[in-house]
């Protein structure tokens, strides 16, 4: 068999016919402007069932389903064709014995020699098997997310239990600790006592905060005091370890629609990540300001840094570097401080130049939008 490599227009014509002839998985369906079948080509009727004498004639909404006939998508589809030159789209189609199918086509102007649009054509394929494969993903999807909230619902509950084990040790060494010789041995338990209290607490909250979407107490709040309270509240741990902690703030109020405790809540978690990373003699640094329609807090520090190949996972629950000199913890924290950021509508990110050159943790949260004065229906501008 031999082709020409540049057919003549008759020749071309013939070629489009029998391609249209043979295709058995691509239907053409030309139309008129206001959406009258006027030609049933390729594999139209084995898609839709309806022969070219039953398709011709017919509007195209017949191939729609009822409820995107009545939300007038098919009425859209021919405008955004007329007015756009195409219109793509991946939907539900309806057969002659009212069977569907996900079909998935392109609506174009068809123009005569002058220009001028003369009609539409409806390219479009059967793509049902795609369209399951997906719904098949997407409910996969739904149930292991929901497998996930259930477990982590599962392990918040263990954690407040075990959690409620701790306050009667705690209350037993204090009974020890009035003993001369036990003293030695009651400060060390004291410490393990606290040590485990606080993993506890990490666990329950994160894998509370990550299943359970808590509700938010939204207020007018300043940054300038969210961040002044979460300073207060890490002053004497990070003063413990030998840590310096410096904040830069703005002198004009920078207001954000917030939960203030649940903003606390990450700052303060950002500030304990920092001093846990941080080698005595270091220092965190704090800073507000605002960008574009944004507030912006970061919390600087100079510690260990954060491995090239662990920042991809640095905000997932229970991730934590691998090394011999990481400090305790379950790596709920950064993911605690993603979830709230999220559910204030921001996001946060964090930085770090590589192992031993610190980090950088940014937090944006929308600004307040300004709300406009009332006006009197009917009031005039003065002039």
């Amino acid at each position: 068999m031999s082709f020409r490599s540049n057919p003549t227009p008759s020749a071309a014509d013939r070629w489009v016919r029998s391609l249209l002839g043979s295709t058995g998985d691509t239907g053409v369906i030309l139309l008129t402007a206001e959406g009258e079948i006027v030609g049933w080509l390729g594999a139209a009727a084995r898609l839709f069932g309806y022969s070219p004498d039953e398709a011709v004639g017919m509007p195209l909404s017949r191939l729609f389903t009822p409820e995107d006939v009545a939300g007038q998508l098919d009425r859209q589809e021919r405008e955004l064709a007329l007015s756009g030159g195409r219109s793509e789209d991946d939907r539900w189609h309806v057969r002659k014995d009212g069977t569907r199918f996900w079909g998935s086509g392109v609506m174009e102007q068809v123009r005569d020699d002058d220009g001028a649009v003369v009609g539409l054509a409806k390219v479009l394929r059967d793509r049902t098997d795609v369209r399951t494969m997906v719904v098949a993903l997407q409910n996969r999807l739904v149930a292991a997310e929901q497998q996930n909230a259930d477990r982590l619902k599962a392990i918040a509950s263990i954690a407040h239990e075990l959690r409620n084990q701790v306050s009667p040790l705690s209350n037993l060494l204090g009974a020890l600790e009035k003993s001369p010789a036990a003293m030695p041995a009651s400060a060390s338990m004291r410490r393990r006592v606290q040590s485990m209290a606080r993993l506890l607490d990490d666990l329950a909250e994160g894998a509370a905060v990550v299943a359970g979407k808590p509700t938010l107490v939204v207020e007018a709040v300043a940054v300038q005091r969210l961040v002044l309270d979460a300073l207060a509240s890490m002053e004497e741990p990070v003063r413990q370890r030998g840590q310096s902690l410096r904040a830069t703030l703005p002198d004009t109020s920078i207001v954000i629609e917030a939960d203030a405790q649940r903003i606390d809540q990450v700052l303060v978690n950002l500030l304990a990540n920092a001093s846990k990373f941080t080698p005595a003699g270091g220092v965190i640094q704090v800073s507000a300001t605002v960008e574009d329609d944004m507030a912006v807090i970061r919390v600087e520090d100079d510690g260990v840094g954060i491995a090239p190949d662990m920042l991809p996972r640095i905000f997932d629950l229970f991730s934590r570097e691998a090394r011999p000199d990481a400090p305790d913890g379950l790596g709920v924290g950064l993911s605690v401080v993603k979830q709230l950021t999220e559910l204030h509508g921001g996001f946060v990110e964090g930085r770090s130049p590589g192992r031993g050159a610190g980090s950088i943790f940014t937090v944006r949260l929308p600004l307040r939008q300004p709300v406009p004065a009332h006006r009197p229906a009917g009031a005039a501008d003065a002039g």
